[in-house]
């Protein structure tokens, strides 16, 4: 039983900000704080980058939850090829916890890493560049050395499992949740939409994808649907917003909606901040997940509990995520993708049947359900 536990906190530091990494660390450490209150069993020591990294994702220490800048985290390379599992031991650690995967070139005592998914590894061909190959090489070490592997998903567990032949007892399904304070149905949290969508260009109708722009996304196929929609039904007034970064490998998305019946109806508006965010998923007619895969499906929650009616493929993590909640479609086929698209925009009474479940079922998943099945896993160590 693990008294001492380490975690290393650099991916609080600026340079995270706003990411995935930062947001799940910052949540969930959050998280830990509060439902460890009175624990006397067992403590955790955080290395921080600097107090002011802590003030900017809002985490406060104390005893049993001790949060300590160390200088070493400066050099990120450095303290994540070792200087973090000496720090650990200086502290007498029984265990130590990555909340994100990176190289192990020695354990000196029990580790636990979270493995958000192995996305880069089941589709090398979607992360050529050479820093994806330091990543794949980390998830390798990660999860060889690690005695306990947290990840998101029952179907990301079943891969790293059969990929890497390794134990299911090793790795925790801890699902992640969503900043339910932010994402509420626009009943609950009037927002000044028509400004917001003034700004991206959005004069009507539209159908919502948000996440990076990539081609695992599968978003030219989803474009292609959308195309075949529009095809069947010449007057319907509808867009197409795709919000989010643009990754690589973007030319055949840019090259599609450049076609003259495309120009205008399909909006890309890069990165937005939250506030705006949660605009676009309450005004939308409804959201599209058209992944051929996902490790969780974030945006899925995110719309469920913004009352926007969810239509997603049927691969990979998405039904455990969404449940009886979405309506589902092959994502290599993009008739049905159209013919959902459809089916969806036609019924009002299959949206609002969506809307009803999507809103019951965001409620299985929050930060203090994952920082309890965290915290209950480490204790075993």
């Amino acid at each position: 039983m693990a008294r001492n536990i380490c975690v290393d906190g650099h991916v609080l530091d600026q340079g995270y900000f706003r990411s995935g990494l930062n947001r799940y660390c910052a949540n969930l450490l959050r998280q830990m704080e509060r439902v460890s209150r009175g624990f006397d069993h067992f403590r955790l020591h955080t290395f921080i980058p600097s107090e002011a990294e802590i003030e900017r994702n809002a985490l406060v220490g104390r005893q049993g939850f001790e949060l300590a800048p160390h200088p070493a985290m400066r050099f990120r390379r450095l303290w994540r090829r070792g200087v973090f599992a000496l720090a650990a031991r200086g502290l007498k650690a029984d265990a130590v916890f990555m909340p994100c995967p990176g190289p192990v070139y020695f354990k000196l005592t029990s580790l636990a890493i979270t493995v958000h998914d192995i996305i880069p590894l089941l589709f090398p061909e979607d992360y050529r560049a050479p820093r994806f190959a330091r990543a794949r090489r980390h998830l390798k070490s990660s999860m060889r050395w690690a005695d306990l592997i947290f990840t998101d998903s029952e179907c990301s567990k079943r891969d790293m499992a059969s990929t890497y032949q390794l134990p299911p007892e090793r790795i925790v399904v801890a699902h992640l949740g969503f900043d339910s304070d932010l994402f509420q149905p626009k009943r609950c949290n009037p927002s000044n939409g028509p400004g917001v969508l003034q700004r991206y260009g959005i004069d009507r109708p539209y159908v919502l994808h948000t996440g990076v722009l990539s081609p695992r996304k599968n978003l030219v196929r989803l474009v292609r649907a959308y195309q075949l929609l529009l095809n069947r039904q010449k007057h319907l007034s509808l867009q197409l917003v795709l919000c989010g970064h643009e990754d690589w490998g973007c030319e055949d998305l840019h090259r599609l909606i450049q076609e003259s019946e495309l120009q205008g109806r399909v909006i890309l508006t890069g990165s937005v901040p939250d506030s705006d965010l949660v605009v676009l998923y309450q005004e939308a007619a409804c959201c599209a997940m058209p992944s051929l895969y996902e490790g969780f499906g974030l945006p899925v929650l995110e719309a469920m509990a913004s009352a926007s009616p969810v239509i997603c493929s049927n691969r990979s993590s998405l039904p455990e995520i969404a449940g009886d909640a979405a309506l589902y479609f092959d994502p290599e086929s993009e008739e049905e993708m159209a013919a959902a698209l459809e089916k969806l925009l036609d019924d009002s009474a299959l949206r609002r049947q969506l809307v009803d479940r999507g809103m019951e079922r965001a409620k299985r998943f929050s930060w203090e359900s994952c920082a309890r099945t965290t915290l209950a896993a480490l204790e075993s160590l």
